[in-house]
């Protein structure tokens, strides 16, 4: 049967008259190719696109048990059989696949030698010329791997991410390289297909995320060399400035060490400087990939070496940044967005920077590089050839399509950074005299939906301190109200899911257009926490009064809804195919501010909603929540709506900083971050 769908029939079966061509993942038993297969595999099974595991290794003709067994019990065991039935295993080399299977597809994931990569590569060209070729190399170019041999411009990098069966986020080499750029869009068309993010690097040694990665575990080893802190220590610092463990993670992943050093290596190639100097007692760790450093969990920093290893570790990173920024390894946003979701860092490189200012940040990197006596430092740790520009568009980008200005969205969570770009965006639209009207979306590369509300890092500083979280919360409405009082119509387009603060962010802006099955929500009562950016009266106000109850019983509970539903109350203007989606809130920002299409209507006044306790004591998940809580939003929503616009704000604004002092906030946002269900205090029956 023919493949539908043209991003994959492109690659596995161009010619619709021939059988479909096969993927073929090449070094299926290690970390890295077992996890891409069991991705491949599943994602690939709907559309009939036979997939082979090759491998040397006895053990690949026990990657079907491994891979059930890694699947668990995400999928029904019909859904698992039917995609471990699709793959074939073959034990051996190339030559041993079977004739009958040709390959439009090679995930190459074999060991980091050329000499054993190169003759893989003209053995697949000499089999099947048109396959596409890329390798999940930890570092080497595509010049270094491809230059010279046949179809070089049909083969490329991509690098995947731990954990490999479910992280869909790859670096791509895009520019320099050797892929062409006809491969390139259709590789582009194909990730995009399987929902997957590529991100765009250009063909330089590491790319970009792995040069943070491995840098910040050379400078954890050199400072566990240094002073003789211990490596629970060490990430005990990282893990509250970074976000991630560096010791905990290489002792997770076999190999991790050699990959890293390699890493570090090849930098040292690009210039030959002591800022990727490898300490001798890193070696051990390089060479056995099961050797583990010394940890004993919950070891804390002494306080008197916090700062210094704080210093070392940013000065190193900021180091790394500026040389990245500067030789266009990768853009601003497109680093961040892999340190935050590729990395697990709390707020990437680049906004660590912009958010403690450029002039700080360039005087940190100067006293890291004289105190490590780091050599060709302004080579390597170019900051002081930054400027702002560099680093003014992080989170937050402007463009503007006719008479419509369009405000893209690069980050899920909201932060004071994300909160500060945002609202030099706004101004710049709104100060732009060609712009009638202003749209707010997903940029759709580093993100494909409106947003997953508030990020938790921002509360833990201001819980239990009723006044620092009512500047929090007052700060942040002063950016998202002015998409409300906006003489240019505001529209808000939502996609996938939009919950907590990023809805509210939303009923901010004068109207909606959603994307059919857009998924809407204000799940802060898991969180603990009451929703204070609009979230209690905002909705009610844009819908119509026969809704309220609904909307009540909603925000008591945290269920989330769909747009179709909120569409029906009024709140959402439109609903549209996700594919329209772009054009269509493009077009009704363009028709209101034409006057061709009315101002969505809001209320203003006072109105008595009247809101039932007698709900769902639990979320979704079937947790019970917090009594005093649900209270608390329950008689916030009464007395919101009860009083014109600007008096009902105030008292939301209150509310949610007293939520903030509350147990349940505390309970709440440390289970959040710990990905566990909460067990308030005092929980509803």
């Amino acid at each position: 049967m023919p493949i539908s769908d043209p991003s994959v029939s492109a690659i596995f079966q161009p010619d619709a008259s021939e059988p479909v061509k096969a993927l073929l993942v090449a070094g299926a038993c290690g970390n890295v190719g077992f996890g891409k297969l069991g991705q491949f595999a599943r994602l690939l099974a709907k559309h009939g696109v036979p997939v082979i595991a090759l491998d040397l290794s006895d053990a690949v003709d026990g990657v079907k048990d491994k891979l059930r067994e890694a699947f668990g019990g995400r999928f029904s065991a019909a859904e698992v059989d039917a995609v471990l039935d699709n793959i074939t295993i073959v034990k051996g080399t190339l030559a041993d696949v079977p004739a009958a299977l040709q390959l439009g597809f090679v995930f190459e994931a074999i060991p980091e030698r050329l000499d054993i990569k190169q003759p893989f590569y003209r053995a697949i060209r000499a089999r099947d010329p048109q396959a596409y070729v890329f390798s999940a190399t930890s570092g080497l170019t595509t010049k270094h791997l491809f230059e010279g041999l046949p179809g070089a411009d049909r083969s490329g990098v991509m690098h995947p991410f731990f954990p490999h069966l479910t992280n869909k986020l790859w670096e791509v080499p895009t520019r320099g390289c050797t892929t062409s750029a006809e491969t390139l869009k259709v590789i582009r068309k194909f990730l995009g297909k399987l929902g997957m993010n590529l991100i765009e690097t250009a063909d330089a040694p590491a790319f970009a995320a792995d040069r943070i990665f491995c840098g910040m575990m050379l400078e954890a080893v050199r400072i566990h060399v240094s002073t003789g802190l211990a490596p629970a220590q060490i990430d005990d610092v990282c893990r509250k400035l970074l976000g991630t463990s560096p010791f905990f993670v290489h002792n997770l992943i076999p190999g991790a060490n050699y990959l890293s050093a390699h890493c570090m290596q090849l930098l040292s190639e690009e210039v030959d400087s002591t800022l990727y100097q490898i300490p001798e007692q890193w070696q051990p760790y390089m060479k056995d990939p099961h050797q583990k450093w010394p940890y004993e969990r919950g070891q804390q920093c002494p306080p008197e070496h916090v700062a210094m290893v704080e210093q070392r570790m940013l000065g190193m990173l900021f180091s790394l940044t500026a040389y990245m920024l500067k030789h266009e390894v990768a853009r601003a946003d497109a680093l961040n967005f892999l340190c935050e979701n590729a990395l697990a860092f709390s707020m990437g490189t680049p906004a660590l920077i912009a958010e403690r200012g450029l002039e700080a940040s360039k005087q940190l990197v100067a006293a890291f590089v004289a105190d490590q006596s780091i050599t060709k430092a302004d080579e390597v740790a170019p900051i002081a050839e930054l400027d702002d520009d560099a680093l003014a568009s992080i989170y937050v980008g402007t463009a503007v399509h006719g008479n419509v200005g369009l405000i893209s969205l690069g980050r899920r969570t909201i932060n004071h950074r994300f909160i500060a770009e945002l609202d030099a965006a706004y101004e710049r639209l709104a100060n732009d005299d060609a712009v009638a009207a202003i749209v707010v979306a997903p940029d759709g590369a580093l993100s494909r939906e409106f947003g997953h509300g508030a990020d938790l890092n921002c509360f833990v500083p201001v819980l239990g301190d009723h006044d620092r979280a009512l500047e929090l919360i007052q700060g942040w409405k002063r950016t998202l109200m002015k998409f409300k009082t906006s003489a240019k119509p505001t529209v808000a387009a939502l996609v996938g899911r939009v919950l907590g603060g990023s809805n509210e962010f939303a009923s901010c802006c004068q109207a909606r257009v959603a994307g059919a099955g857009t998924v809407i929500g204000q799940p802060e009562p898991t969180v603990g926490v009451l929703p204070g950016l609009g979230g209690c009266h905002h909705i009610h106000r844009a819908s119509k009064p026969q809704s309220w109850a609904r909307i009540s019983e909603l925000l008591l509970t945290g269920h989330a809804f769909k747009a179709e539903e909120a569409a029906d109350w009024g709140y959402v203007s439109k609903v549209v195919p996700i594919r329209d989606l772009p054009g269509e809130s493009m077009a009704f920002a363009a028709g209101i501010a034409a006057g061709k299409i009315e101002r969505p209507a809001f209320r203003e006044g006072p109105a008595e909603v009247s809101v039932s306790r007698d709900v769902d004591p639990c979320n979704e998940a079937g947790v019970p929540l917090d009594a005093d809580l649900r209270e608390l939003i329950a008689n916030t929503i009464e007395r919101a709506n009860a009083l014109p616009f600007a008096e009902g704000s105030a008292i939301e604004e209150r509310a949610a900083a007293q939520s903030l002092t509350m147990s349940s906030t505390a309970i709440g946002v440390k289970a959040m971050q710990r990905g566990k269900p909460p067990a308030f205090e005092n929980p509803l029956a």
